[in-house]
């Protein structure tokens, strides 16, 4: 996995609808193939297979580029239940998994729980609300 960049998500990332892209992933791997655009589409697959559109946006003058994606990013929130402090992997694809060029992973830390002093890592999707079915208040479960 060619990981292009990771952050810990902040409450910003999740309640807006924009992700803020480190500086240096623009510089390292974006930049050479915008060829001078200030944005562009990319298709990301998650780690259950699921398909989303990130648009790559930057600023279109000025010093500072600020670098964001946007489009799915709040519907992708949303679906995963994201939070503050998940860690975010954003990589590029060379699983040869269908021809999507990058992949996306999130993993919780959980503050509370460790194994031998280090923290456990979840994978957010075993976390993902889930709807009990045939339940009269339409119980959900890890939200």
């Amino acid at each position: 996995m060619d990981v292009i960049f990771s952050k810990l998500l902040r409450r910003t990332d999740i309640n807006s609808s924009k992700l803020v892209v480190p500086t240096g992933a623009l510089r390292r791997h974006f930049r050479p193939i915008l060829g001078g655009r200030h944005y562009m589409d990319l298709l990301v697959m998650d780690w259950v297979g699921g398909l989303w559109n990130f648009r790559l946006w930057t600023r279109p003058n000025g010093p500072y580029e600020k670098p964001v994606f946007t489009v799915d990013w709040a519907p992708f929130v949303k679906e995963k239940g994201l939070r503050e402090g998940d860690e975010l992997i954003f990589s590029a694809n060379q699983d040869g998994d269908g021809g999507f060029p990058y992949k996306i992973l999130v993993q919780r830390r959980p503050h509370s729980f460790t194994l031998c002093g280090e923290p456990i890592v979840t994978d957010v999707n075993e976390m993902a609300p889930y709807t009990v079915p045939n339940h009269p208040y339409e119980l959900n479960l890890f939200s």
